[in-house]
């Protein structure tokens, strides 16, 4: 890392003291460099000061062949490298965050069969886009697995489940060619939300109910598959 660096340092200082400040077009391959470094050390589990650090004493190996009057333009672009690459390394490890969230909530959300015929997902956080069609994947191989009369999907423990990433999602899975013989069963949905999907469930010739409370659900999906349902006294 440090070696592209020097090699696009020495591209900048030959077009001239005056190229050696942040935004120079002399300084694009220079500044690229960098960013590259503060990212990869930010893969590298290494921390802030070990990237801060790293500049920092190229700086001053730098120095110590620098003409005298390069020291001065060469001191105040290093301070800027190291923002480049302290951004860098902070974007970085926020991707690698959302990446390893985004992975840990798809491995996890619960697709799980309630009985030997009834599969349901228990949806939570705010899963991206890909995730959700990872997830209701999932759900579609158990409803073709058991030959299942329903699928629930309770919502009601996402964040917004009224976001576009879910909104799309549930479009896809209407459209799955083996909802037509599938219902729906949605729980926890807001009333506008489940209207909006019912609408758009009857365009697509699945049937979609929708339930507040998730023993409503289930009790409706008992009675689809055909089994016997006892009721409590309330």
């Amino acid at each position: 890392m440090a070696s592209g660096m020097i090699e696009s340092l020495a591209v900048a200082v030959a077009a001239g003291p005056e190229q050696l400040r942040p935004g120079a077009s002399a300084l694009r391959d220079l500044e690229k460099a960098t960013a590259f470094a503060g990212a990869s050390l930010a893969a590298s589990r290494a921390t802030g000061f070990e990237v801060a650090a790293m500049l920092l004493a190229l700086r001053d190996a730098v120095l110590e062949h620098a003409d005298i009057e390069l020291a001065d333009p060469i001191e105040g672009l290093f301070e800027w490298l190291v923002v480049v690459a302290l951004d860098a390394f902070a974007a970085a490890g926020r991707r690698s965050v959302a990446e390893r969230a985004a992975e840990e909530l798809e491995q996890g959300t619960p697709v799980v069969l309630l009985t030997p015929e009834i599969p349901a997902v228990l949806l939570v956080g705010a899963p991206a886009e890909d995730a959700l069609d990872s997830i209701l994947a999932r759900a579609m191989l158990l409803v073709v697995r058991v030959g299942a009369a329903s699928l629930l999907v309770d919502v009601s423990g996402l964040a917004d489940p009224g976001a576009a990433p879910v909104r799309t999602a549930v479009e896809r899975l209407l459209a799955h060619r083996r909802m037509s013989t599938v219902e729906l069963i949605v729980v926890g949905a807001p009333a506008e939300l489940a209207a909006r999907w019912r609408d758009l469930a009857l365009t697509r010739g699945v049937g979609l109910h929708a339930c507040e409370r998730f023993d409503a659900a289930l009790a409706r999906a008992l009675e689809r598959a055909g089994l016997n349902v006892i009721r409590r006294p309330s």
